[in-house]
């Protein structure tokens, strides 16, 4: 059971929100909290996959909150549902920069709109990001999503993917803005001129007076066969590389026709620009001889850390060469290292038995909390970097920030898990 805490202290909102989940089914539990610092002190202590913040009560300082989450991102990781009175102005506004913002949702359509969301996250809720060691990550992810000819979906389903690859370090944030480009560009341009069939004379006509292309969208579903039109992205994640096709069931268009625009052109346009830059910025867009499917591989970036633990952010930072050793197999196990870059092989007699990369966390931590002498010898492979921290260091940390302590059981308890799980498997 997924549980939401709604950060509001405005009762009637907490309560609607509650109803609305109750009306849908949703397998979810609520908890109201009211209060600033109430809020700041479960964000931490529980670390919930979701949480919804009302950023139009002025009850609650959504900035410290903020602030909180950013001061501590490795930590807090969750998911946020931001209820505003204008979307667009909150996000202007730059106060959720930073933030895994699954949705920003005006209070006045939250009847319609967060039932929307809620369902599309519990219906892929393996890409709310859990902070996981990542040995799981090593096989290719794939899935689909199916999307109504709603620009709100297309939204969040984008930044589920890209908070996901952003926290699995596969995309530094200068990626993680560039895919949020082309998969918000090439979704809504399936929505509007695929499904809907909005011509770009219609939508420049429309804008131009200032209009809300949502409202354009919704007279074209008034029709019934083309509100019951999909979209559907289907998506494989590997290790290097994200492969995305979309597809809609408009009629297509002649995408042999497109002509990259000039610089003025792109200029003067308020649309049409985004096709040639999502091909700048994907590699082998393609699209279907019918023209209602395209397809694009987004490249990652590999040895990155893109969040360091507070805990460990004012600590000494070691750079390895390839083929340095960060240490010995037998030798005292006096530091645990957190991976901060690049990737390191593991070696026990000599033989190697595993790679471990950024998004595997730390290097020796069992060895470490257990007091033993390391049972294998690491090596760097890449040029890479570690946060060495020693037990006087690990410990004082834990008491400034004992949550930590918390944190870091789970994260061995899952590590425990998957390996019994693994045996099993292999026993059967």
């Amino acid at each position: 059971m997924l549980l939401i805490p709604v950060i509001t202290s405005d009762r009637g909102c907490f309560d609607h929100i509650v109803a609305l989940l109750q009306q849908n089914g949703e397998n979810c539990e609520t908890l109201q909290l009211a209060e600033t610092g109430e809020a700041e002190e479960f964000l931490r202590i529980e670390m919930p996959e979701l949480a919804v913040i009302d950023f139009a009560d002025p009850g609650i300082d959504s900035a410290r909150l903020l602030a909180a989450v950013r001061g501590d991102s490795w930590l807090l990781s969750t998911g946020l549902i931001g209820l505003c009175d204008s979307p667009v102005k909150l996000r202007e506004s730059g106060i959720v920069k930073g933030v895994n913002t699954v949705a920003l949702l005006d209070k006045g359509r939250i009847s319609r709109q967060f039932p929307q969301v809620i369902n599309i996250i519990c219906n892929n809720r393996h890409m709310l990001f859990h902070r996981v060691i990542g040995n799981d990550f090593g096989a290719e992810i794939s899935s689909s999503f199916e999307l109504r000819n709603d620009p709100l979906e297309a939204g969040v389903f984008t930044n589920l993917i890209c908070n996901y690859l952003f926290n699995m370090n596969c995309i530094d944030a200068g990626l993680r803005e560039q895919l949020n480009f082309v998969l918000v560009e090439l979704l809504i341009n399936a929505i509007e001129h695929g499904n809907c069939g909005i011509s770009y004379a219609e939508k420049s006509a429309w804008l131009e007076k200032n209009n809300d292309i949502c409202e354009l969208i919704d007279r074209k579903c008034e029709d019934p066969a083309i509100a019951a039109r999909k979209v559907f992205l289907q998506y494989a994640i590997e290790p290097s590389v994200s492969r995305f096709t979309i597809t809609d069931e408009g009629a297509g268009f002649d995408w042999r026709a497109l002509k990259t625009p000039s610089i003025e052109e792109q200029l003067l346009s308020l649309h049409g620009r985004g096709v040639a830059l999502s091909r700048e910025m994907t590699t082998n867009l393609t699209y279907n001889d019918r023209g209602n499917q395209v397809s694009f591989e987004f490249n990652h970036k590999s040895g990155i850390s893109n969040i360091s633990p507070a805990l460990f952010q004012d600590l000494e930072t070691v750079e390895f060469k390839p083929g340095e050793t960060v240490f010995n197999e037998g030798e005292p196990s006096n530091y645990l290292y957190y991976i901060a870059a690049g990737s390191f092989e593991v070696l026990v007699q000599g033989e190697r038995v595993s790679t471990l990369r950024p998004e595997d966390i730390f290097l020796g931590e069992m060895s470490f909390l257990l007091s033993n002498r390391r049972s294998a010898t690491v090596r760097a492979v890449t040029a890479a970097k570690v946060i060495r921290v020693s037990k006087k260091e690990f410990v004082e940390g834990i008491k400034e920030k004992p949550h930590y302590a918390l944190f870091l059981s789970r994260l061995l308890a899952r590590r425990i898990e998957r390996l019994n799980q693994r045996i099993g498997t292999h026993k059967t």
